[in-house]
């Protein structure tokens, strides 16, 4: 019986009868144990703050521009600058990268009106002598618009940012002084070339249009231009510029081969002519360099030809051949039309050629017009970035917050401000050429040569020595200058920009 009972308690069937642990500690007279508390909720904590994500600029990796050229040292090249992931992405400011695009405003920028009066200034040399000086005059300019690309690239790279504006350029070369007194002087004379695209495409609308008031013929096409660049994509620009540099190629087309129909006999006789001194050949240099220069949009060149420093210069070059050509053609048709009706009368190439042929004056007013609309559509691509960055270097003298690198960090030419610099750097000069042209146009033959002499040939040599300087002091082997002949190229530069300057 009593084994029975021990087993009855043992089997798990009744686990009612076995005395819980709580009970004999009861009957021993020991104290109850303390009930742990579970453990609380994570909801019923307040959630510890997250961090911050960072700001998608940050995310994004810093732009790497190529230095190298495509041959050389190959996998040196893929571990300095990786291939982009989209070859024809989109830049910063909205424009695609294109090459022939950098080229077509080259071209059109390049080429002004002022290429027609050219042929006056080099007839006392004839035309082998006057060929010379302009092919050494566009050796000059090509050579000095490289320094200023090499300048924006390595700008760029030093920043990551997608673009930068000579102001810039001068203030991390030359300091916070002396950038803004550049940027005064650059921000006039864009304003100045500027008013003479405005003006002289407004004397051509009232020419066609007599009927139309003065200050809407003024109007019409920057407004049109000033569209397309602030609300439309840039290959919209783009398609309207190629179109002009269209018209452009046919009209000079056009004239050369009026000229030569004329005069063929003439042009041959006129290469027996030749005078090599100083005095009849130097004239020609100041406005032959005056006429192929681009140095205005060289920055934003920089920011769609391309990632290499070399597509730049390549871009330069054949852009630049283009308008070299046009202006040695024209120039040995005037030559060849002015032997025959008499080199001593000669003062206006146009009158001369409409003299021969009446027919040609369309050709004259489409080169006209597409020379005048081509430059103003490069100046306003260009000039809203160098406006907001002359604004906010000037705003830095009085309010020092930030540093001169910043200053490419501006937004350009697309967005909201983009729009609004657009409109600033075209109404201003709408207003300038429709009721104060008469004391403008004095203004402007005075200060456009010596501002162009100033910026664009003194100052690039001595930016990039100092560029160069610093990049050697950092690092010994450093990348190689895309312009060659180093210190002694910059100093023939120089020289020759002081000489222009002081005699001209």
């Amino acid at each position: 019986m009593l084994l029975s009972s021990r087993l009855h308690l043992a089997t798990p069937s009744s686990p009612a009868t076995c005395p819980s642990p709580l009970r004999r500690r009861r009957r021993l007279g020991l104290p109850e144990p303390r009930t742990r508390r579970p453990p609380p909720l994570a909801s019923k904590n307040p959630a510890p703050p997250q961090p911050q994500p960072l700001p998608l600029s940050w995310l994004s990796p810093r732009r790497q521009w190529r230095w190298r050229s495509g041959y050389g040292d190959a996998d040196a090249a893929e571990e300095e600058s990786p291939a982009p992931l989209v070859e024809d992405g989109v830049s910063g400011g909205g424009e695609k990268k294109s090459f022939w695009a950098a080229v077509s405003l080259i071209v059109g920028t390049a080429v002004g009106p002022g290429m027609l009066g050219l042929p006056s200034a080099t007839i006392r040399s004839g035309p082998v002598p006057s060929t010379a000086a302009i092919v050494l005059s566009w050796v000059y300019v090509v050579s000095s618009i490289v320094l200023v690309a090499e300048l924006s690239f390595a700008a760029m790279e030093d920043g990551g940012v997608d673009e930068v504006s000579f102001t810039g350029l001068a203030s991390s070369t030359l300091g916070a002084t002396l950038g803004a007194v550049v940027a005064v002087v650059y921000a006039a004379l864009s304003f100045s070339l500027l008013v003479a695209c405005v003006a002289g495409i407004g004397s051509l609308v009232s020419q066609l249009f007599p009927a139309v008031d003065p200050a809407l013929a003024n109007a019409i096409f920057p407004c049109f231009a000033g569209t397309l660049i602030a609300f439309f994509p840039f290959k919209a620009v783009d398609g309207a510029n190629r179109a002009l540099c269209g018209l452009m190629l046919a009209s000079i087309t056009a004239l050369v081969v009026t000229g030569v129909s004329v005069g063929r006999s003439s042009m041959l006789r006129s290469l027996g002519y030749a005078c090599w001194r100083p005095a009849t050949i130097l004239p020609a240099i100041p406005v032959t360099v005056l006429t192929l220069g681009f140095h205005v949009i060289t920055p934003f060149i920089c920011k769609i030809v391309g990632d290499s420093v070399y597509d730049a210069r390549r871009a330069i070059l054949i852009g630049g051949a283009v308008p070299l050509a046009m202006v040695l053609s024209w120039n040995a048709v005037i030559l060849g039309l002015a032997s025959s009706s008499g080199g001593a009368r000669f003062d206006d190439p146009i009158k001369l050629l409409l003299s021969v042929n009446p027919a040609a004056l369309p050709a004259v007013r489409g080169f006209a017009f597409a020379a005048l609309a081509t430059s103003l559509i490069g100046y306003a691509v260009s000039f809203p970035k160098q406006l907001a960055d002359t604004v906010e270097l000037i705003g830095q003298r009085f309010s020092p917050k930030r540093g001169i690198g910043q200053l490419s960090e501006s937004s350009g030419g697309h967005g909201r401000n983009g729009a609004i610099l657009t409109w600033i750097v075209l109404i201003i000069p709408i207003v300038i050429a429709s009721f104060f042209s008469a004391a403008f146009s004095k203004a402007l033959d005075f200060a456009g040569v010596y501002a162009n002499c100033f910026l664009f040939g003194i100052l690039p040599p001595v930016m990039a020595w100092i560029h160069r300087s610093q990049k050697r002091k950092r690092s010994s082997g450093s990348c190689e200058d895309i312009l060659p002949g180093g210190n002694v190229a910059l100093l023939i530069l120089f020289s020759i920009a002081v000489v222009l300057a002081f005699w001209h």
